[in-house]
């Protein structure tokens, strides 16, 4: 058990004891004033989540970040974000928040923000290939090639068995990249590019945009 959740439940079990009209979290008392001290710096470094601090149910915030998915799912995208920009807050230790409001931001074409969120989910799953993978096509999509390919090859790499879907997905746009720069500079060298239109040289055009999962 972390030192932080020692302290939460110190405090919870001191203010149960309280006698009536008394709340131990307002006692004047040293030892709680640290605990509060102590829990509120750990929530302000994100060491600990809002649910964390408030002792909210668990079973409660995942009830909400299922019917989320399933407006995501649906293509109920507005909705989705309004969901999960809640639940980040609440548990921004939960990375499928992240994840799934990255989705629902990618698919409003709010790339900046997709970017973040897939960058928080990183950050509480640093092996997660779905978020390289997705992140990767946002950058590919903002013609960012050198970050999509670093990404794509994260992906790549922690994917060592080969059968992850998503890896795969990662795999065959590396292909579609390079076949893509080379048609570039082969329509440089004709001095011919400009009378090409973009879309036909585009990688993602070449495929069809994979939705999040689980």
């Amino acid at each position: 058990m972390s030192q932080d959740s020692m302290n939460l439940e110190s405090i919870q079990s001191g203010e149960k004891g309280a006698g009536k009209g008394q709340n131990k979290l307002l006692s004047p008392a040293p030892e709680f004033k640290k605990y509060i001290t102590e829990l509120l710096h750990a929530f302000a470094d994100r060491r600990l989540s809002f649910a964390e601090l408030t002792n909210l149910d668990i079973k409660k915030v995942k009830q909400v970040s299922e019917m989320g998915y399933i407006k995501l799912k649906h293509g109920r995208y507005k909705e989705a974000v309004e969901i999960f920009e809640v639940l980040t807050f609440v548990d921004h230790k939960n990375y499928f928040h992240h994840l799934a409001l990255a989705g629902a931001y990618q698919k409003l074409k709010k790339f900046t923000d997709a970017i973040f969120q897939y960058s928080e989910a990183l950050k509480v799953d640093p092996k997660n290939v779905n978020a390289y993978v997705n992140r990767g096509e946002v950058y590919l999509r903002l013609k960012n090639f050198r970050k999509a390919a670093e990404d794509f090859r994260e992906a790549i790499l922690i994917d060592t068995t080969g059968k992850d879907r998503f890896a795969n997905r990662a795999r065959s746009l590396v292909i579609a990249i390079k076949r893509s720069l080379a048609k570039e500079k082969e329509l440089k060298e004709k001095g011919a590019l400009k009378q090409v239109p973009s879309k036909k040289i585009s990688p993602l055009g070449l495929m069809r945009p994979q939705n999040n999962r689980r």
